[in-house]
């Protein structure tokens, strides 16, 4: 039985490699190297790519699912107009790793040209791989202009052969969404009908979790030895069983909106919260969590932006703002934007990445003071070692400052301090509490005495 895949990767192996080859998706091999930049790129009709996708069908069982598509940035092109050459390599990048993330361990993708990308999905039918492909578009389009164009966004199938050829059927993702919108609409209708007939038990089944609340977690500055900030974080309850934290409160985690809404959440009830601790002469600086989504888009940020002007005047300088879930790969200037939109109403910003180091340098490209790392639970500090103190020295390098989450024990405080983390939280500084205290003094050996 001959997959998609399993033709592609003959194909390839069957084709004499250009130097320098073109990286293919994950574990398949070695794609031929683009044209030359003096060339035009390719059309979907190009004789080539036809003759490729010919062969690739050619060999594939028909009674094996899997589909092929060819996705192209011309929407982006045209956006950018004469800024695309400046940028493209850099483009280019960010939609090679848009699409390691979204394909799945069996799919694959080689470069075409000069921002063309054919797409193989191994078991994936035509529907739902042109979604994907549409929404790998869309999230570039998000990063790089800051919204989408659902108009603009066309993915192209390769369904048959006709006579040598490939016929390539194009869709738009606004029609994809409006059919997708459709069908749920129906499925939903018909799901509530087959509810009522069952007497609506499962419709009517309660939330296992409980409401959103807010809970605070205090920060050891290292160099003052002093527990002065306050982290911010909303919490779910569950009979039973441990509460979940942050955005996996969440229903749908991919929604933006219900991203925007935890966010809104957690800053209406924590300044609400610090209001009324200012009053009675506590004095703590606040980190409030800010979602890279949020932000994202002009709408999104208008409806935030509106919340932030609500905090009086007096406590902003108490205030400071984290942001997460930035993709790998997002440029300064997008880093930038957001900076620019908290700086009037906090103290400073820190940025949370990953402990590869690879946007640090957009990180202080974009004004932002402090890059923060979250270190997964359980993780032992002989297995960050390496990578935390690499991440440290470039960071200082770039005069940023580095924060980090989950120093649980004594070994990883003293691993931190070594690296030059000048902020830090976890178990060994303190748990969650319900109200932050008044700062406070904590020397090392203070530290010790809490684990």
């Amino acid at each position: 039985m001959r997959s998609l895949v399993d033709a592609l990767i003959a194909l390839l192996e069957g084709e004499k490699p250009t130097p320098p080859p073109e990286k293919a998706k994950k574990e398949g091999p070695a794609a031929p190297s683009a044209p030359p930049p003096d060339e035009p790129p390719p059309r979907i009709g190009s004789p080539q790519l036809s003759a490729n996708l010919t062969r690739i069908l050619s060999h594939r069982d028909p009674t094996q699912a899997g589909s092929i598509h060819l996705l192209g940035l011309e929407s982006l092109r045209e956006k950018l107009g004469n800024r695309w050459e400046a940028a493209s390599s850099r483009i280019q990048q960010l939609a090679e790793k848009l699409l390691d993330q979204h394909l799945g361990p069996t799919d694959a993708w080689f470069r075409h040209g000069n921002g063309t990308y054919v797409v193989v999905f191994a078991t994936l039918g035509p529907e739902q791989a042109r979604l994907i492909c549409a929404k790998v578009v869309e999230e570039l389009q998000t990063l790089l202009l800051g919204h989408a164009d659902t108009e603009s966004i066309t993915v192209h199938t390769a369904v048959h052969e006709i006579g040598a050829d490939v016929m390539f059927v194009p869709a738009r993702l606004k029609d994809m969404l409006d059919g997708a919108l459709h069908q749920s609409f129906h499925a939903a209708r018909d799901a509530q009908t087959a509810g009522g007939a069952a007497g609506g038990w499962a419709a009517s089944a309660p939330q296992p979790m409980g409401p959103l609340s807010v809970k605070y977690r205090p920060v050891w500055d290292a160099k003052r030895q002093v527990l002065s900030t306050y982290l911010a974080r909303c919490y779910r309850t569950r009979p039973g069983r441990s509460p979940v934290w942050g955005y996996d409160c969440i229903v749908s985690p991919d929604d933006p909106q219900e991203i925007l809404d935890v966010d809104l959440f957690i800053l209406k009830n924590a300044v609400d919260d610090a209001l009324e601790l200012y009053e009675n002469r506590f004095r703590f600086f606040l980190s409030l969590p800010v979602n890279f989504e949020s932000l994202a888009v002009l709408t999104r940020r208008r409806q935030f932006l509106a919340a932030l002007q609500d905090i009086p005047a007096h406590i902003r300088p108490f205030i400071t703002f984290h942001l997460v879930g930035a993709p790998q790969g997002v440029p300064a200037g997008r880093l930038g934007e957001m900076v620019s939109t908290l700086r009037p109403f906090g103290r400073s910003i820190m940025i949370v990445v990953d402990i590869a180091g690879g946007d640090l340098a957009a990180v202080a490209a974009s004004g932002a003071k402090m890059a923060s790392l979250r270190l997964a639970p359980g993780l032992r500090a002989g297995q960050v070692q390496a990578d935390l103190i690499r991440f440290c020295h470039m960071a200082a390098k770039l005069r940023l400052m580095v924060t980090v989450e989950g120093v649980d024990d004594r070994a990883m405080q003293r691993l931190c301090e070594e690296a030059g983390v000048a902020f830090m939280s976890g178990r060994l500084i303190g748990e969650w509490v319900d109200v932050p205290e008044n700062v406070l003094r904590m020397t090392r050996a203070d530290l010790i005495g809490n684990q």
